[in-house]
């Protein structure tokens, strides 16, 4: 029998959680927000950049961070006219 590490898709899922409500505490400690769409554009360019740089060396951290970021701008699109 071969060594397997069984339901891995749900520790990556407590993993990106955690890291989730670690980079919001953050979030809401430095920019005294309580929602995303309290941030303003500024703030999340400043978090996107962030993200991208070498300073931001884990891969999850940067990525709940951009989806963070995507999420905004999401929701900066949806209230924009047609």
């Amino acid at each position: 029998m071969t060594f397997e590490v069984n339901k891995m898709h749900k520790l990556q899922d407590q993993m990106e959680s955690l890291a989730y409500e670690w980079v919001w505490t953050d979030i809401t400690e430095q920019y005294n927000v309580e929602d995303v769409e309290d941030l303003n554009q500024e703030q999340v360019n400043e978090m996107y950049a962030y993200a991208e740089s070498e300073e931001c060396y884990d891969g999850t951290v940067g990525m709940v961070i951009r989806s963070i970021c995507d999420n905004w701008e999401g929701m900066q699109s949806e209230g924009q006219p047609s």
